[in-house]
């Protein structure tokens, strides 16, 4: 994993939850190659509101994961 680089990535997965005082977004998503080496279950926040409020918990997912890690959102 490259430090204090932003980089990008595709991921897919599950939405599990939604919490709108933070608009995280958790999910259950593969291995994200470079920054994640196995699939798991965690919350990212989402980049905008509108990003937060199209997703619905148990929706199949495929989103960009942005930033410079670790402070990455769902864009």
């Amino acid at each position: 994993m490259l430090i204090g680089v932003e980089r990008s990535w595709v991921v897919k997965g599950v939405v599990r939850a939604l919490i709108p005082e933070t608009r995280l977004i958790v999910v259950t998503h593969e291995e994200i190659p470079g920054y994640m080496p196995a699939a798991m279950t965690m919350g990212f926040k989402a980049a905008t509101a509108k990003v937060f409020e199209q997703a619905k918990v148990g929706d199949v997912v495929r989103f960009t994961l942005k930033g410079v890690p670790p402070d990455v959102q769902i864009t």
